[in-house]
């Protein structure tokens, strides 16, 4: 009968590893057009219907990628999960993902699962700054945004400092000095360079920091929300705000409108990272732009690189580093200085 018939039994008639009879069976193309006709004639004489588990167990691999975001609601980790499946299902691997609501507890218990044994390799945005955790996994991991320095981990990061300085700089080009910067928590490279790169921008244009024009949370809206009202109710607020993130630049937006300001007029508002209501709102929002997108094909081609070159301990870690770019639209106004145009 078919269900008799193993993954074996075709690799053993085709003259051929039982490797090579799971890459035909999973459509991969590190398959010589030959072998591959050879494995399918064998395949359809002896019937065989492929037991997915069956072939996992014997060649130690599912054809399963996971990918690990803090949340869902967020666009950038929705184009980084886009970007990672669609390479992924060029290579003939399917992908699940998780969401860790951005806590070690629960990211922590997604490692101790089952889940985390049924994939071959992951993509993460992680909540762990720990890097010995990390490397407990013994799978391959890509770190995406989020990277722990000395992790011996691959990574997909942006230009986190520039993006900001740029913002700000574009700021003080058109006059400002009374700049805030509502942020996230410096615990990640992320948040401790753009923080970093507001402080530079301002260091070198000779402009005071004002500890009371910074706000740090978390990455979430209520936060940008909260702390641009609180920055507009001070008795000296500023004339320009750097909002560090899509998620907190939304809660910036809707606070200006619930305030009855106007952006742009009455306040100027840098965003990071392109989100919806930047784009609608009446001056559009100038936003710093990263490749989302690309993150997320660069971090599984890093993975299925990883995958192929199998267990070798004495392999460089590598960190792929990409550009921003400043957009500017009609959210800054101009009060005095030159116009980076």
């Amino acid at each position: 009968m078919a269900s008799e018939i193993t993954i074996k039994d075709v690799a053993k008639q085709a003259n051929v590893s039982v490797a090579t009879v799971s890459r035909v069976l999973n459509g991969l193309d590190r398959v010589s057009e030959k072998t591959r006709k050879k494995v399918q004639k064998v395949v359809k004489e002896l019937n065989y219907v492929p037991n997915t588990m069956a072939v996992s167990m014997v060649t130690k691999q599912t054809q399963m990628l996971a990918v690990v975001v803090p949340v869902f609601e967020n666009p950038f980790y929705t184009a980084v999960i886009k970007g990672t499946v669609d390479v992924a299902s060029q290579e003939g691997y399917h992908t699940v993902v998780f969401s860790t609501n951005d806590n070690e507890k629960e990211e922590a218990a997604f490692f101790m699962s089952s889940l985390k044994r049924n994939v071959d390799g992951i993509v993460l945005i992680g909540a762990h700054n720990n890097p010995e955790f990390y490397q407990s996994i013994n799978k391959p991991v890509i770190l995406v945004d989020r990277y722990i320095e000395g992790s011996g981990l691959d990574g997909v990061v942006i230009d986190n400092f520039r993006g900001a300085y740029e913002s700000t700089k574009y700021l003080i080009e058109n006059g400002h000095r009374q700049i805030a910067i509502i942020s996230g928590p410096q615990t990640f490279n992320d948040g401790i360079e753009r923080y970093r790169g507001y402080q530079q921008a301002l260091k070198d244009y000779e402009i005071d920091f004002i500890p009371e024009y910074s706000k740090q949370g978390d990455w979430f809206e209520d936060h940008g929300y909260q702390s641009m009202k609180e920055l507009m109710n001070l008795s000296n607020p500023p004339t320009a705000v750097f909002a560090a993130n899509n998620m907190i630049c939304q809660g910036t937006i809707k606070a200006i409108r619930d305030l009855n300001l106007q952006i742009g007029s009455d306040v100027s508002l840098v965003g990071f990272d392109e989100n919806t209501l930047a784009d609608f709102v009446n001056p559009r929002v100038s936003v710093i732009k990263r490749p989302t997108y690309e993150m997320g094909i660069h971090a599984a081609e890093m993975l299925l690189q990883r995958l192929k070159q199998g267990e070798k301990k004495d392999l460089v870690p590598r960190k792929l580093t990409l550009g921003v770019e400043l957009l500017k639209y009609g959210s800054v106004k101009n009060l005095g200085g030159e116009i980076n145009a």
